[in-house]
């Protein structure tokens, strides 16, 4: 499951991090960015509880799925916590520490420095649909004022008339529209992309993200079941074929005479 981006202040610093969390196993991957580098970390079910069984040595008979789930829960969840960052060379140590049953918990994601590909994949990327989202939403909303314009003046044809002349409105230009519209000056770039309208728009580009990949991954794996159920779909449609042994009926003679004497005698026998 891919989260969202959260906002994260570190030592007066503020930073984005989104947590993947594989489906159905213990298991993700993390990722942290000032905008500018990009930090990740990508652990398993061994690695994860070899990790938790060290940090956390004082408890005993661990259920790392429910540890597990309570680490994901902390970090999207706006519950009380501690956070301590340390960057060290190439990695970005992330320590986490809360309360669980009054249990005192620590988790610490080791991250280390991610590529220009990371970086594009996880954060240029992820803007560039959100944009491309932004696009395709105001060319539907564009396309509904004008149709709105149109169904407007059809009732002024068919002789309708406004009762308030302060709601007449202009044909709408779109080429003119959004000329005027001024640019928001960005103060904060971390608290912008965190907003709530702003995460909004990314959460969507990351569910549909998903569902194409759900998507294809139905098509590869139904497409030889498809195949075989059209084939059988054709089978089922086709006519039955006939038999090349076919039983041959004979036409008796001899009735037919003694018919055609009988028919003629009746005929003399009215005269």
């Amino acid at each position: 499951m891919v989260g969202a981006w959260r906002k994260v202040e570190l030592d007066g610093q503020a930073y984005l991090f989104q947590l993947d969390v594989s489906e159905d196993r213990v298991g993700y991957t993390c990722y942290l960015t000032d905008l500018v580098n990009i930090y990740k970390e990508k652990i398993d079910k061994d690695g994860f509880t070899d990790k938790f069984v060290e940090i956390n040595s004082d408890l005993e008979d661990v259920d790392i799925l429910e540890w597990f789930k309570e680490v994901n829960s902390i970090m999207n969840s706006d519950v009380e916590k501690k956070l301590k960052g340390e960057i060290v060379g190439d990695f970005f140590n992330l320590e986490i520490k809360w309360f669980s049953d009054e249990i005192p918990i620590r988790w610490i994601f080791k991250m280390t420095r991610g590529s220009t590909s990371d970086f594009h994949d996880q954060v240029t990327k992820s803007l560039l649909l959100s944009m491309s989202l932004l696009l395709g939403e105001r060319e539907e909303l564009v396309a509904t004022i004008r149709s709105k314009d149109l169904e407007i003046e059809d009732y002024e044809n068919s002789g309708a008339r406004l009762t308030r002349k302060a709601l007449k409105t202009t044909w709408f230009k779109p080429e003119l529209a959004f000329n005027e519209t001024k640019t928001v000056v960005i103060e904060d770039e971390i608290a912008f992309l965190t907003s709530k309208q702003i995460q909004s728009i990314m959460n969507k580009t990351l569910t549909k993200k998903v569902e194409d990949e759900v998507d294809l991954k139905v098509k590869v794996n139904g497409s030889s079941s498809q195949a075989s159920k059209s084939i059988i779909g054709e089978a089922k449609s086709l006519p039955p074929k006939l038999s090349n042994k076919r039983k041959v009926v004979k036409p008796d003679l001899a009735k037919i005479a003694d018919s055609n004497k009988k028919n003629k005698r009746s005929k003399l026998n009215s005269l």
